[in-house]
């Protein structure tokens, strides 16, 4: 079986205590078995670039990716700012995806045309800019946003020619999707990968291996062998009822089961 490349998504610690250490995050990343690391966090949090690098060093990880929120409003430097300082902070680490949320129905967008569009002008600007740090932009599939199932998908990428998929297992079967399914279908866009479960009894993600998904992650993961995937694989976990180090090697230890 090919030896993907396993990361930890930090948003465990961070929705678990608000003044996680990053150091500390680190640290049990890589005692719960993972190679890499995608964070979410503000840059004002990680300091320098050589610092993290760093601390990175120390526990024999690797930056895969940091998340970003795309905001679409009549100030256009100010909704890339942030992502753009993110993109040049990941561009030292040699990050080859940037994974990019946005187009949320909290933010009054909408599943029509207009939203799309709106996004994906936001998000190809972006995807020009990172194309100088020979990067992409992944954009994440999400509930509560206009991108959560394989339709949505599609309009997103109708609007769109530059920009790629980060495709969310958790989210997707939340939304009624098939994972393994859509990252065949879309195997040309696929960017990065978030793995995560939906029990729908408790309408809330869960550790990989515990929800829906289950036994199919074995499926998902050889269909991305199939397609000859290289990039990151992220484990992600919003809210843990255990710790987030729990959670994390929960899911690790489900994925060496299944021979990943």
């Amino acid at each position: 079986m090919a030896r993907f490349k396993i990361g930890c998504h930090t948003l465990t610690w961070g929705n678990y205590s608000s003044g996680y250490s990053v150091k500390d995050a680190l640290w049990e990343i890589r005692e719960a078995g993972y190679d890499g690391v995608e964070i979410y966090d503000p840059l004002s949090r990680l300091g320098p670039a050589a610092a993290l690098k760093t601390q990175l060093e120390e526990q024999g990880l690797s930056l895969a990716t940091v998340s970003a929120n795309i905001k679409v409003s009549a100030d256009e430097k100010a909704d890339l700012a942030e992502a753009k300082e993110k993109v040049s902070f990941a561009g030292q680490f040699g990050v080859k995806a940037l994974m990019a949320t946005g187009g949320w129905a909290g933010d009054g967008f909408k599943k029509e045309p207009k939203s799309y569009k709106s996004l994906c002008g936001r998000l190809d600007m972006l995807a020009a800019y990172a194309s100088r740090f020979n990067m992409q932009v992944a954009f994440h599939n999400h509930l509560d946003t206009i991108v959560e199932d394989e339709r949505d998908i599609l309009n997103l990428l109708e609007f769109s020619k530059s920009l790629k998929l980060c495709i969310d297992t958790g989210h997707l079967a939340a939304a009624g999707g098939d994972p393994a399914y859509v990252i065949e279908k879309y195997a040309s866009s696929l960017a990065l990968v978030h793995l995560k479960d939906w029990d729908p009894g408790i309408r809330d993600f869960v550790e990989v291996g515990r929800g829906v998904i289950g036994g199919r992650f074995k499926n998902i993961l050889a269909t991305l062998e199939k397609i000859n995937y290289t990039n990151w694989i992220i484990v992600e976990l919003d809210r843990t009822l255990t710790t987030p180090f729990e959670s994390a090697k929960i899911s690790r230890d489900f994925l060496r089961g299944i021979g990943y």
